[in-house]
């Protein structure tokens, strides 16, 4: 599903459980895709507690909506955050596994791998 897509089935009363199948994260749930690929679906949720995001209840208004939306990262999302690096948006996807890619990477953790 592409982050229009989401959009739509939130506005339409659409629930977040009934749209993705989680997994267990580090000590939470999360939604990641059996791979890693580019593009503009998406392929990652981090924890939706932290993150409030509802997932057995509908989202109301635009405002909650693109909140969900801003936290669902696509394989192109991984590869922005990574400055067009695929091979290191690949990477940081897999060591996602609670966090927002972006958190992951602003802590420095793949600093050593980029020289």
């Amino acid at each position: 599903m592409t982050k229009p897509e989401l959009k739509t089935y939130l506005k339409t009363g659409g629930l977040m459980v009934d749209a993705f199948e989680y997994c267990s994260g580090q000590e939470c749930e999360i939604f990641k895709a059996d791979e890693f690929k580019s593009g503009d679906e998406i392929i990652y949720i981090p924890d939706p507690f932290l993150n409030r995001i509802p997932l057995d209840t509908p989202v109301i208004g635009d405002e909650a909506i693109e909140e969900v939306i801003d936290c669902c990262c696509t394989g192109d999302d991984f590869i922005w955050i990574c400055g067009g690096n695929a091979e290191l948006a690949e990477r940081l996807f897999w060591f996602c596994d609670w966090q927002h890619p972006s958190s992951a990477y602003d802590e420095g953790i793949f600093e050593e791998d980029e020289d």
